[in-house]
């Protein structure tokens, strides 16, 4: 996956990059006429190429990465969801409790929070590690 994006501060060995979203259908909304507005982000990422404020960089992420981050972000707490509804009811239904549903949605969404915190924990590990997603590739003007 490659963008685009300009370089507007930089620090020691990082730069605060602008970078412009890329919305669902691609960006083109003159031919759709959809309306939709892609706004930008700013990233630090490091600069690794002496890029200086300005300058029009080019920006590669790994797909391997994008779909671990991916995997990560969404289905770990999608399975922890689903995974403490089912516990829950099957523990509650076994135990005799008449609204054994609600208690297994409340121990789903309690597994939810916990997933939560768990992905917290493996962000500062990967950060630690220095794994990033995007990096700065070349300056191209």
């Amino acid at each position: 996956m490659e963008q685009l994006g300009i370089v507007r501060k930089v620090n020691k060995n990082n730069a605060l990059v602008e970078v412009r979203r890329i919305s669902g259908c691609g960006g083109n909304c003159a031919c759709c006429a959809a309306g939709c507005d892609a706004k930008s982000i700013t990233v630090y990422l490091r600069n690794n190429i002496g890029a200086k404020e300005g300058d029009l960089v080019e920006i590669k992420a790994s797909s391997k990465k994008v779909l671990k981050y991916t995997f990560i972000a969404y289905m770990i707490p999608f399975i922890m969801l689903i995974f403490g509804i089912g516990l829950g009811v099957s523990y509650f239904q076994s135990a005799g409790f008449e609204n054994y549903e609600i208690y297994g949605f409340g121990v789903g969404m309690g597994l939810l929070a916990i997933s939560y915190l768990l992905i917290k924990i493996i962000d500062r590990y990967l950060r630690k590690k220095g794994e990033t997603i995007l990096e700065m590739t070349r300056i191209l003007n």
